[in-house]
């Protein structure tokens, strides 16, 4: 597969389907939300913070999403039991890929997406999971196993979700096993750090950006 990647902003929102732009529910708007106050939020996300995720793009169509910020950006990350997020830390929130067979592509989004909070001296990202991994089948949380997979790590849980974090900086206090999938994918941001973007965790970029990964 071949595909770039995008930044998450007004203009590449404009690539998400129509229920996708509409759905305001990690910003507390349960039945979607009004164009304008779509645009309100968006202006305040850019400006205290930047392109709000991360697109993977194929022939100008939409492969992959993942949605990311400060926790204060998204109102409904303060409802949680299990919550709250750390203070400092970046929240992921939602994401997705379109087709059957593109679930490498979700990864490569987090991977991007751990790289550049890095070089701009993130030290935590945290994440929100079902605790019960067949309660996945939406694409507002992320699934545990996937964030596993991707290095994070459960930190505590209740009312069915678990916070889970990924420590950019400083000891990341578990198992061996975690310790080493940890030191791996540091190792991976730190080489990516070098690539320009958006090529950045992803498995080869030629010199237009173009990158290709197995599937």
């Amino acid at each position: 597969m071949i595909f770039q990647l995008q930044d998450l902003d007004k203009a590449g929102s404009e690539l998400l389907a129509g229920e996708c732009r509409s759905c305001g529910w990690w910003q507390g708007h349960d039945d979607g939300w009004e164009h304008r106050e779509a645009e309100s939020w968006a202006d305040s996300a850019l400006e205290t913070f930047g392109g709000w995720g991360k697109l993977a793009i194929s022939d100008d169509e939409l492969m992959g999403m993942i949605q990311y910020g400060p926790a204060g950006l998204f109102a409904r990350a303060g409802s949680f039991a299990c919550g709250p997020v750390s203070s400092t830390a970046v929240l992921l929130t939602c994401g997705f890929v379109t087709g059957v067979g593109f679930e490498p592509i979700r990864k490569s989004l987090v991977m991007a997406a751990l790289a550049e909070l890095k070089e701009r001296g993130v030290e935590t990202v945290e994440a929100f999971a079902p605790r019960d991994e067949s309660a996945t089948g939406e694409c507002r949380f992320l699934d545990a196993g996937f964030l596993d997979d991707c290095g994070f790590y459960a930190v505590r849980g209740s009312s069915g979700l678990q916070l889970m974090r990924f420590e950019l900086g400083g000891t990341l206090p578990s198992k061996a096993p975690r310790q080493k999938t940890r030191r791996r994918i540091l190792e991976r941001i730190k080489r990516a750090s070098a690539t320009p973007a958006p090529a950045a965790m992803c498995e080869a970029a030629d010199s237009a950006g173009r990158v290709t990964i197995c599937s």
